[in-house]
């Protein structure tokens, strides 16, 4: 009579005789999806921080200058009152205010998103740190490589956007920090993604909650 303990044990047998015969195979589909699933979280991610920077600097820059466009024009627009409104009066005491604001603390706002997205990465890094085979290390280090093409094409582009831009004066005025920022991208780049390199292969040991979490 089989009972389920000799089905298992078969079952167990088969499984050891099918891992021996197909142990190569077995490891690099489980390393090709390491590095999709591990590997790629993390190095990749400067790939999207470059492209990210960029465009919110310049989207920040034209949506400072178009603010402060339309808040000058309605303050030299020469209505002095509309019935009983003071029109220059009202101009100055809302959006006015606001885009004085906007052009004083922009800078801040945006130095902070940036340095929030190197943050992100680091903590994406360690959350899916784990022992790796050296081979993940050398595809890290070509990924950093063309990150820092792309950084040094994307710092070319910028430089020439605030040669061709009327005003550029807002990106070196209210958007110091963050210019600079985007100028010396090509080193940050290649400083974040060696940090975030470092933090994936540290092997620091989970802890029991981030075992139960899932990470």
């Amino acid at each position: 009579m089989v009972t389920k303990k000799h089905l298992k044990l078969k079952k167990s047998k088969q499984d050891k005789k099918y891992y021996k015969n197909h142990k190569k195979e077995i490891r690099k589909r489980h390393q090709a999806n390491y590095l999709i699933n591990k590997k790629g979280i993390a190095t990749v991610n400067l790939f999207w921080f470059i492209i990210i920077a960029f465009i919110a600097v310049i989207v920040l820059g034209t949506f400072l200058y178009a603010y402060n466009t339309i808040t000058t024009s309605l303050l030299g627009s020469g209505l002095d009152a509309v019935g009983q409104v003071n029109l220059t009066e009202a101009t100055e005491n809302t959006i006015g205010k606001i885009n004085t604001s906007m052009l004083n603390h922009a800078d801040v706002i945006a130095i902070f998103f940036l340095f929030a997205m190197v943050i992100a990465m680091f903590l994406v890094a360690y959350l899916t740190r784990d022992e790796n085979p050296a081979i993940f290390f050398v595809f890290d280090i070509l990924i950093i490589i063309f990150a820092y093409v792309l950084a040094v094409y994307i710092t070319n582009s910028y430089e020439t956007v605030l040669e061709f831009l009327p005003f550029s004066s807002i990106f070196t005025t209210n958007l110091n920090y963050a210019t600079s920022f985007l100028l010396l991208l090509p080193r940050i780049t290649v400083i974040v993604g060696v940090i975030t390199m470092i933090i994936s292969y540290s092997a620091i040991p989970k802890t029991k909650e981030e075992e139960v979490g899932g990470y």
